[in-house]
């Protein structure tokens, strides 16, 4: 066993451990992102499996908190990426690995009149279905880049999410408010010369960034004039918030919001301060 840990690592053990997570299942975000933190440690270490120790992993945890700043949600990721390279390596019993428990932040949303004002103020059709899309139907931006014209079912008005987080594909329902504009934009990309099966494709008919939707959501709430920071993330908290207060249990919003646990969605029960007060009203004790 020690002769195999003062073995020099080289530089395709990360490589390595990323084709294990595709072999698991896991998608292709957290591959990415675990592969960043895995190469980030193993330059602290000096790619030296000798020095995967329980004190330098603590000590690169001090690093990442004092000297890079990050936060706890940040940390609890470096730390369950870790987790998973220790297990690839066999060193999964090395110390007691824990994560920092991440602080459960009220998410930033928006009121109506504020979407309103964000719609209003939307350019052109594309900026306005891109909006109303995110905003009544709660995707995740990443999600958003991957429509395909094909997974979209005006008549019922569902649509299917392929590969979401966690490779899941879910159906997702949108609104009337959607239609119009959607079965308008699908007709002038049919009308377009290039051919592209995206829904919002780049000029070379590849799929939109995620970083390329959050500049045209920034300059839509710029034009609003709304102070707030707003990214395609806040539509989402805002779909989910309304939903809420509108009386939808939490079961619909998990499904609607494609999370895998409800636990997750829990944290919407938090936000609604008008509901909060009508259930104090409601349930009050008379002593």
């Amino acid at each position: 066993m020690s002769e195999m840990i003062s073995e020099q690592l080289d530089n395709g053990v990360t490589d390595n451990f990323r084709n294990r997570l595709y072999a698991n299942g896991k998608s292709r975000n957290t591959v990415k992102m675990y592969g960043y933190i895995v190469d980030q440690f193993l330059e602290f270490v000096k790619f030296d499996k000798s020095s995967i120790t329980a004190d330098n992993i603590e000590a690169f945890k001090e690093y990442l908190s004092i000297e890079k700043g990050y936060s706890k949600s940040t940390i609890y990721l470096y730390i369950r990426a870790l987790q998973s390279f220790l297990l690839y390596l066999g060193l999964e019993n090395l110390g007691h690995l824990k994560a920092p428990k991440r602080p459960q932040k009220v998410p930033n949303y928006l009121m109506n009149d504020e979407v309103t004002a964000i719609i209003t103020n939307c350019r052109n059709l594309k900026e306005r279905l891109v909006v109303k899309l995110l905003v009544y139907t709660g995707i995740r931006v990443s999600e958003l880049c991957s429509i395909r014209v094909q997974d979209i079912d005006i008549n019922s008005k569902t649509l299917k999410i392929r590969n979401g987080k966690g490779d899941k594909d879910r159906l997702v329902v949108f609104s009337d408010k959607v239609v119009s504009d959607l079965r308008l934009y699908i007709m002038e990309m049919k009308d377009s010369k290039g051919r592209t099966d995206f829904l919002f494709p780049t000029s070379k008919s590849k799929r939109v960034s995620p970083v390329t939707i959050e500049r045209v959501v920034r300059n839509i709430v710029k034009r609003s004039g709304i102070p707030k920071k707003v990214t395609p993330h806040t539509f989402r908290h805002t779909f989910a918030t309304s939903l809420l207060r509108n009386g939808a249990d939490l079961r619909i919003i998990q499904l609607l919001l494609g999370h895998s646990s409800i636990s997750t969605t829990q944290i919407y029960t938090h936000m609604d301060d008008r509901a909060l007060k009508m259930g104090y009203e409601k349930f009050i004790p008379s002593y």
